[in-house]
């Protein structure tokens, strides 16, 4: 995946376009992918990739989990 696929994923999750569970799945299915495929990872997505594999949708409160999306966005616009 490219910054930009990254940076439409993070926001369609930002605008209620997906839910928790489908978003965790999707991101987690491409940074797999990606990984596979030998694929840089930008750094903050290697972050978010820690905080998405901790989250617990029964026990996590899904705005944190909002929160950390926006400012991965956020530095992935200032690294591009």
């Amino acid at each position: 995946m490219t910054n930009d696929d990254w940076r439409a994923l993070l926001e369609s999750f930002l605008a209620d376009d997906t839910d928790v569970e489908e978003f965790n799945e999707t991101f987690l299915e491409a940074w797999k992918s990606a990984r596979d495929d030998k694929i840089k990872v930008p750094d903050v997505i290697g972050d978010l990739h820690y905080t998405i594999e901790q989250f617990d949708p029964s026990e996590d409160d899904p705005d944190d989990l909002r929160d950390e999306a926006e400012k991965a966005l956020r530095k992935l616009a200032k690294d591009d």
